[in-house]
């Protein structure tokens, strides 16, 4: 029996791209267009992985994924999460004060279903965790002074757009355990 992978990605053509690429490759493949469509669908189908974009419509893939893994079902299905943001972080990085990168960063926060998003973007926590003195936060988290809040849902996989057919399924495959 064929594995199913389901897409959950609001872009038309790359949904129709890991489609091909994965159906050549022997999976059956079912489609989601936003976060909630996604939701709905993996709780009809009950897929074997699931392939989740960050930035989308209705529900972002970090709230997807959160929901994935608090649902009795669904919360073991593998989970490769398609994001565009690598190259974003790494210039972040690089340049944090950079005036384009800060803007963008405040207009991801303008989403309403951003509250994942703040935790990961949040341009001044961002900054601070840049500057931060780390052998400082150790020592306050050792002592006590310094304690961590629950963290998020991580998925298996991160993959970067545009992504590579090869790594797609060489990472479909160690996930379902071919």
């Amino acid at each position: 029996m064929k594995k199913r992978v389901l897409v959950i990605d609001d872009e038309q053509a790359i949904r129709d791209f890991l489609s091909v690429v994965l159906s050549e490759s022997g999976y059956d493949v079912v489609t989601a267009e936003d976060g909630e469509a996604g939701l709905n669908e993996a709780r009809r189908t009950t897929p074997d992985l699931i392939t989740l974009d960050v930035m989308m419509p209705k529900k972002t893939g970090i709230t997807v994924l959160g929901e994935l893994r608090m649902d009795q079902t669904l919360s073991n299905v593998p989970v490769i999460m398609l994001t565009s943001v690598k190259n974003f972080i790494e210039q972040a990085i690089k340049d944090p004060d950079n005036a384009e990168i800060l803007k963008q960063m405040e207009t991801l926060l303008d989403d309403p279903d951003s509250k994942i998003q703040k935790f990961f973007l949040r341009f001044r926590s961002f900054r601070n965790m840049l500057l931060i003195d780390r052998k400082l936060m150790a020592d306050q988290f050792r002592s006590g002074e310094l304690t961590l809040g629950g963290m998020p849902s991580l998925p298996d996989v991160f993959l970067d757009k545009p992504v590579e057919p090869v790594e797609l399924i060489h990472s479909v495959e160690v996930l379902l355990g071919k």
